[in-house]
């Protein structure tokens, strides 16, 4: 397991970043006290309300002079719906159908916060550093990130990248670690740990971080050989403990649970079914994620479940041309759901000010057809 670390006042060179193992832990007398353990058997005991309001005001009260600030987003509807941006001690899953774009959302979305002075950490695990720093490079060019790996866009590209976004890019709080190809999950704890220590905080809040946990490719390629819904119910069990203990934004970036069905047709959102019309955009979001064996338990811990849903094309979509893709706040446990309209063209995401506009004129849906929508779902 790899981590690449940013340099500051390194003279300007080539992409990618350098790599180099995890650091050990020292010991640091600024960081927070650990937790204290956990009981053998599991058991937590209970707390009195008097023992944890003043901390929880204070929090709040924080919350509310903005001295504690959420993780932005680069979306302003998506942040809004969120109610600013992804927060600490949150996790945040991500879902949709393969070429909805989720890993480039995810990038685009980890780029904006590290460019913002927030630490990150992005962990793909069946992916090369080279593969992500080649996405990544992509969302400043605006340029096809398999055509900047493979050398289709020439050196000119290249040198103009090194001339104009390489040092910035190096003085970014910005991690990654890279998989071999193995199929176990990356030891999430450790990782964030190492994060926080790195930046200690002095109370919940004060420096958060966000913790990006792309596991696309190493659930899909482990559905033949284990138990799927065990492997993402540990992942996410495990991601939830580590936000709310070290005060972190983790997103995990999953796939739907149709789709890793065995056997299964259907997929989030309609662009492979002609035959109903439109209803992205209106309605509940949440009937955009069925809960099934492989990812309940996904959707159980996390605090907020984003859907990427795709709008269909009736033609193969030209090149360079955006497409419409919802991201539905299907669950938001501190905030209601939501319908965020984005357009996406193949590199990067952006406001869909269109759509936007629409939903903000949008008369309600009569009593019938929310029961046909329910109907529907």
């Amino acid at each position: 397991m790899n981590v690449t670390h940013s340099k500051t006042m390194a003279p300007a060179a080539a992409v990618p970043p350098a790599v180099a193992p995890l650091p050990p832990q020292p010991d640091d007398a600024s960081s927070p006290p650990p937790a204290p353990p956990a009981s053998p058997d599991g058991f937590e005991e209970p707390r009195a309300l008097g023992a944890v309001l003043d901390d929880a005001l204070a929090r709040m009260s924080r919350r509310a002079r903005g001295d504690e600030r959420p993780v932005p987003l680069p979306w302003s509807n998506v942040a809004a719906a969120l109610g600013g941006g992804l927060w600490g001690g949150t996790l945040v899953t991500l879902v949709g159908d393969t070429g909805s774009g989720k890993t480039q959302w995810a990038l685009q979305a980890a780029m904006h916060a590290a460019e913002s002075a927030v630490p990150v950490c992005y962990v793909a695990p069946d992916s090369g550093i080279d593969q992500m720093v080649a996405r990544i490079v992509a969302l400043k060019t605006r340029r096809k990130w398999s055509d900047l790996y493979v050398g289709r866009t020439g050196h000119e590209v290249i040198d103009n990248v090194r001339a104009e976004h390489a040092h910035a890019m190096k003085d970014l709080p910005f991690h990654l670690v890279g998989g071999t190809g193995g199929r176990s999950a990356p030891r999430t704890r450790e990782l964030a740990e190492w994060m926080r220590k790195k930046d200690p905080e002095t109370h919940p809040g004060e420096r958060p971080f966000l913790l990006v946990l792309d596991f696309v490719q190493l659930l899909g390629g482990a559905r033949e050989k284990e138990d799927l819904g065990e492997m993402m119910g540990r992942a996410a069990y495990e991601a939830r403990q580590v936000a709310r203990e070290l005060d972190a934004a983790v997103l995990l970036v999953s796939t739907t649970s149709r789709e890793t069905r065995p056997g299964a047709e259907d997929t989030i959102g309609i662009h492979r079914d002609r035959r109903q019309p439109s209803s992205l955009g209106r309605g509940n979001p949440a009937r955009l994620v069925r809960g099934g064996k492989e990812t309940g338990d996904v959707e159980r811990e996390s605090d907020t479940v984003l859907v990427l849903a795709q709008e269909p094309w009736r033609s193969r979509r030209p090149a360079g041309r955006w497409t419409r893709v919802w991201c539905a706040v299907a669950k938001n446990r501190s905030g209601a759901r939501a319908w965020c309209a984005l357009r996406f063209n193949g590199t990067c995401f952006d406001v869909d000010r269109e759509a936007a506009a629409g939903l903000a004129d949008e008369v309600p849906p009569s009593e019938e057809d929310e029961r046909a929508l329910r109907e529907e779902e």
